[in-house]
């Protein structure tokens, strides 16, 4: 859970056991307080409901923050522990709402009203919080008490999020829009020209707007794991940071025009005939990244499946969801999969968590195909090997890491510029296997795939300019970067026949052969993309810094390779000389593979692997298929 509360005796509170046939939940009657009155503490009464009942109450959504800084508050009559947001957003619900004459609001809140030390309790609680969050009356969402930031930024989202109502009504969707340098519609130009006026009442007075929208999306609540579940399942929601508050919807559409601002930056770039354009974008991306996976989870559960929900955890570590017990990082969304689409799953606190790292690995490629291995691989071993337990098969993925796999493509919800494919590749062609016979053991599969190559040497993983904002370092780092591939890349050879073919895998693999820098975006690169490649071999900023910023993410996590055949790609960090490449049918993508030392191959990761990725080589049907496991 998100959470818990903390009594006297560490978790000991005498609650009464709650009724499952009943749907039974606890609920906190919270005490009146008067605003000037910071040293009471916050007084509350517990109490019993029935779900089945409609019971009014409020559902506080909050992050727990640190479990060691509590302050107490009075639990019918009984001094509690709670963790210090806790207790402000108790403090602030007791000084807003209700009165000395009106009762205070009843809130649930599940740091107390579950049994946390409760293993059977917390396993039903969890079952039901779909319900519970559904059912309840509102839903506050609770960022913190203010700071010298939080007021503006809520001000500023109550103007974007107007302007952007009445803007949606001209643009359904943003990855649809035609941006252009040079705009010929009105439609276009009249949009544009309203994003430039918006940049600049954004950046007016040194961005100080913007700065205060980025530090209240930097505020935790938005890394928890549960907030995708809680905010998606109830029905009136309002934000609350301090005193100031705005309703979701505003919210929403203040951080959709965000988000439009963005694509105009990255995709028009100078066009707007601003010299800090790209740094904006990468402000803007790097900001948005920390809302989009509870923002852009819609309101309609029948909509997800589980494969979709679990692609949301593959993030960078800056941007990963959190979770205080590793298990929640599957148990959080279990109450947003469509029954249909998914594989059954139950929540089970009583289950280890690699237990459960195996048992929904299991479950998800036997319900989705072999594409799920494209969160798989060996990445987590070192910080499971250094926490000393035991690791997961290399083909589970775990959900929980910080380090876990981010996939060069990632099937969207939304329409996307490419179309909606379930892939950007198709390397097994339309070659696909039964997968009902392949666990051999809970450690151990065995699959169909084709042997294309073997790995002979190594690249050096693109880094980064220190300084992000600066356009002509990033360039100048990315050119330097690909004169290391070229090297590695050589001359013709089996695989690439002709200088030309040469020069296409040189410009295409850097990129992943991608159009965009959203792993979600499946449109391949084409002569625009070209260009701004030459641009950036020739010094030229404002262009050729576009094919940077697709780089930038694509390259990520990742390092080149070239095999002994010739094929040139790019697979994970931890990949190494001796390593081979294998298309398993079904997969989208190839994968780089690793001998095990009690036979069989571990997945180290996925892999870009130029000349392969279209099903080239699969169609061919001049190689053997080989029955392997992994392990």
């Amino acid at each position: 859970m998100t959470g818990y509360a903390h009594s006297q005796t560490a978790g000991k509170f005498p609650y009464r056991p709650l009724s499952p046939l009943e749907k039974e939940i606890r609920l906190i009657e919270v005490d009146p307080l008067h605003k000037i009155d910071t040293h009471s503490p916050v007084r509350c009464r517990l109490k019993h409901a029935s779900l089945y009942t409609n019971p009014n109450y409020i559902a506080l959504s909050y992050a727990w923050g640190d479990p060691t800084a509590t302050r107490a508050i009075i639990l019918d009559g009984r001094n509690v522990e709670v963790t210090e947001n806790l207790e402000s957003a108790l403090r602030h619900v007791a000084s807003s709402f209700g009165n000395e004459e009106e009762p205070g609001p009843t809130l649930w809140v599940d740091a107390i009203c579950i049994d946390q030390q409760n293993e059977s309790e917390r396993t039903q609680q969890v079952a039901q919080m779909g319900a519970i969050f559904s059912t309840a009356t509102r839903t506050m969402i609770w960022l913190g008490p203010a700071d010298e930031h939080s007021d503006l930024a809520i001000e500023t989202l109550h103007t974007l999020g107007r302007r952007g109502v009445r803007l949606h009504d001209h643009v359904p969707s943003w990855t649809n829009f035609p941006f252009s340098d040079t705009p010929s519609t009105r439609r276009v130009i009249r949009t544009q020209k309203m994003l430039d006026g918006i940049l600049t009442s954004l950046s007016r007075g040194g961005s100080t707007k913007l700065a205060a929208i980025s530090s209240l999306f930097g505020r935790p609540w938005f890394r928890r794991v549960w907030v995708i579940q809680e905010r998606v399942l109830s029905s009136d929601t309002f934000v609350c940071c301090g005193d100031a508050d705005i309703v979701w919807g505003r919210f929403f559409w203040g951080f959709w025009l965000l988000c439009g601002l963005r694509d105009y930056l990255n995709i028009v770039g100078t066009g707007v005939g601003r010299q800090d354009s790209s740094a904006l974008a990468l402000f803007l991306t790097t900001a948005l990244d920390r809302v989009t996976p509870v923002a852009f989870t819609r309101s309609n559960s029948s909509f997800f499946t589980l494969f979709s929900l679990l692609s949301r955890m593959a993030t960078t570590p800056q941007q990963q969801l959190q979770a205080s017990d590793p298990r929640d990082y599957v148990f959080a969304l279990l109450g947003l999969i469509d029954p249909e689409k998914s594989p059954s799953i139950v929540a089970d606190y009583s289950k280890d968590w690699n237990t459960v790292q195996v048992e929904v690995a299991t479950a998800c490629l036997s319900f989705y195909g072999p594409r799920l291995l494209s969160f798989a691989g060996t990445c987590q071993e070192n910080e499971t090997a250094a926490a000393n337990v035991q690791r997961a098969p290399s083909w589970a993925p775990d959900w929980s890491s910080q380090y876990i796999p981010q996939p060069l493509s990632i099937t969207s919800d939304f329409v996307v510029r490419g179309g909606n494919l379930r892939s950007a590749y198709s390397a097994s062609a339309d070659c696909s296997q039964s997968l009902s016979g392949c666990f051999i053991s809970d450690k151990q599969i065995s699959l169909d795939a084709v042997h294309v190559d073997d790995v002979g040497q190594v690249g050096l993983p693109f880094v980064e300019a220190d300084n992000l904002a600066d356009d002509s370092a990033r360039v100048a780092s990315l050119a330097s970067w690909i004169e290391g591939l070229e090297v590695l890349l050589g001359e013709t050879n089996e695989v690439y026949t002709t200088p030309a073919d040469v020069q296409e895998a040189l410009w295409r693999t850097p990129i992943a052969d991608r159009a965009y820098a959203y792993n979600w975006e499946t449109e391949r690169a084409g002569e625009k993309t070209f260009r701004a490649y030459q641009a950036l071999r020739s010094g030229m900023i404002c262009q050729g810094v576009k094919y940077a910023n697709i780089a930038s993410v694509k390259l990520r996590r990742r390092r080149p390779f070239g095999c002994i055949k010739g094929h040139i790609g790019l697979g994970p960090l931890e990949l190494r000389d001796g390593d081979s490449v294998w298309v398993i049918l079904g997969a989208d993508v190839p994968f780089i593979l690793r001998p095990a030392i009690d036979g069989g191959f571990l997945v180290v990761g996925e892999a870009y692997v130029h000349g392969i990725m279209d099903g080239e080589y699969v169609n061919s049907r001049t190689h053997p298929l080989q029955r392997i496991e992994l392990a």
